[in-house]
């Protein structure tokens, strides 16, 4: 799913950022490359990323286009936001949207709202420092992992080096009545494992507010009893369709739900 580009992909970033020879030589650990590092874009504007992980992430969301945005979306949940690459992107691709891009971890959450402000898009989009979980509270993140694979602890598990921050947690249906939102056109999460738990524990007439659901799972879960089968099977019991799924060799896979 996340393989080198395509050569149309090529074609892609040279229209999308003068930077494309770089960003090619970053994919394949060619060269050193000096981070932060401003990737700017055609029409104005840039992204600024933080280490090669981050480079990369740009390549997969605004040059491979893992993740589709549509053009009647008007409410957006960018769950898993991390430094902001793709709250940039749907912000720049659908200018009438409305964004909410929540980010727990303060470091990542700061350089979130820093790409936001860059691009001028902090009138739509709005950065929420919270992760998504089946409870509200406190949960902890590692500290030494990369931003874009920090993964929530469970209740009560610690980290084995002892280095970790406690984080914001709230629910669906508790973000959904803070924030005034009848409806979601777009839930998109990348939020490293906790797509399960989330999931599985929106009520069904929730679910049956939002109108497509495009988020990356992760199979290692299923040793917790997670299955790629019983999410799908209960999504489509709430009313939604498979529409896509790409997987790697590994079980992680990237899908769309829709109604």
């Amino acid at each position: 799913m996340k393989g080198m580009a395509r050569p149309h992909e090529l074609l892609i970033a040279r229209w999308q950022t003068p930077m494309a020879g770089e960003l090619v030589a970053n994919y394949l650990n060619l060269g050193a490359t000096s981070f932060p590092l401003d990737i700017p874009l055609r029409g104005g504007g840039s992204v600024r990323v933080f280490s090669r992980g981050e480079a990369k992430v740009f390549w997969q969301i605004f040059i491979h286009r893992c993740y589709r945005l549509w053009d009647d979306c008007r409410t957006i949940v960018d769950a898993g936001a991390n430094i902001g690459v793709f709250s940039v992107w749907a912000g720049r691709k659908l200018p009438l949207a409305r964004v909410l891009a929540l980010e727990p971890f303060p470091e990542t959450f700061t350089k979130l709202r820093q790409n936001l402000q860059i691009n001028h898009l902090e009138d739509r989009v709005q950065c929420v420092q919270t992760a998504l979980a089946a409870n509200s509270g406190a949960r902890g993140m590692p500290v030494e992992a990369e931003s874009q694979r920090r993964t929530l602890f469970g209740p009560g598990q610690t980290s084995d080096s002892g280095t970790m921050v406690s984080v914001p947690c709230t629910t669906l249906p508790a973000l959904m009545k803070q924030y005034q939102l009848e409806t979601i056109d777009l839930l998109k999460m990348d939020i490293e494992g906790s797509e399960w738990e989330v999931l599985h524990s929106t009520p069904p007439e929730l679910l049956r507010s939002i109108r497509r659901i495009q988020f990356e799972y992760h199979e290692v879960n299923a040793s917790l009893g997670f299955t790629k089968a019983k999410l799908f099977d209960y999504l489509s019991s709430t009313g939604f369709r498979l529409t896509r799924c790409q997987e790697d060799e590994r079980g992680t896979g990237v899908a769309i739900m829709e109604r």
